[in-house]
Parts: C-alpha cells; sequence; structure tokens
C-alpha cells in the first residue's frame, strides 16, 4: 500500500490539473491570472489631410499611442506629397509619428519650421517602422506640415 499511494496521488494531481485547463479554456474572462487582450487603438481625426486638386486622396490613419499621435502611411502610393494642418481651434499634438512600411518608399521629407528628411528601411517583408519626427521639425506657429515621399533620388 505504500507504493501505490503516491502513484494514486501523482495520478489524482494530473486528473485534476487537466479539468482546470479544461474549465480555464472554456471560461477565459473568469481568471484573474490570464493576460487580457490589449486593445488596438481607434482611429482619430486630429489633423487634416490636404492634397492637389488633381491627386487622389490617400489613406492616412492616425491613432493615438499614448501622447504620440501616429499618422499610418502604410496605404499610400509609392510617391506622392500631402499638406497636414491641425483641425480648427486644435493645435499641434506634443508628439507625431509616421508608420510606414518597409520597401514602399524609400524617403519621407516632412517641411515645417524645419526641413526633415527620413529615410525608410528598404526590405520589403520587414515589420512596420514607426518614424517619430522631431519636435522641432514644427512649432506651435507652424501652420503646416508638408509631406513628400518617394526614391530617395526624388530628393
Amino acid at each position: 500500500m505504500s507504493r501505490t499511494a503516491p502513484l494514486l496521488a501523482t495520478l489524482a494531481t494530473v486528473l485534476a490539473l487537466g479539468g482546470c485547463a479544461q474549465v480555464q479554456s472554456q471560461l477565459p474572462g473568469r481568471w484573474p491570472w490570464l493576460a487580457k487582450e490589449v486593445p488596438q487603438p481607434g482611429a482619430v481625426h486630429e489633423l487634416d489631410v490636404v492634397v492637389a486638386a488633381d491627386a487622389a486622396m490617400p489613406i492616412v490613419l492616425q491613432y493615438w499611442e499614448r501622447n504620440t499621435l501616429v499618422l499610418d502611411l502604410q496605404g499610400v502610393a509609392s510617391a506622392g506629397e500631402l499638406i497636414l494642418k491641425p483641425r480648427s481651434g486644435v493645435s499641434w499634438p506634443v508628439r507625431i509619428a509616421f508608420r510606414v512600411a518597409p520597401g514602399r518608399f524609400q524617403l519621407l521629407e516632412v517641411s515645417g519650421a524645419q526641413r526633415v528628411l527620413l529615410p525608410v528601411s528598404g526590405q520589403k517583408g520587414a515589420a512596420l517602422s514607426t518614424l517619430p519626427l522631431a519636435p522641432s521639425a514644427y512649432a506651435g506657429t507652424t501652420a503646416e506640415l508638408r509631406l513628400r515621399w518617394g526614391a530617395a533620388d526624388a530628393f
């Protein structure tokens, strides 16, 4: 009997743990130690996007990541330009960054209080890059930010 007691205790423990795993998979929201999924940031409209009259409007999503306004440029063509302006009655965000897909274009030029060139990785299939814009590139009195992107030899 002394040899079978540890074996029975081990078997009972394994069966109990297996039961816990089954219950956990059926009730995922009720266990406090399970990691909760982080919700995706919702799109916002902080800056107005302006393009030339004869140009197509690119898809530029805007969303907050902490105190940084991220402008998603994944949906833009391989070359183009646009102007960013703060909405009426709203000032510039403290921080601005651009989310780009590597290999889509080589260089992003931002002209405001200063001209800034942001190189984009050329490796297709690499992870998305977030390019922060230096706060000195725009001031509170800057009327607009002019963005241009494309091949490096176009600049």
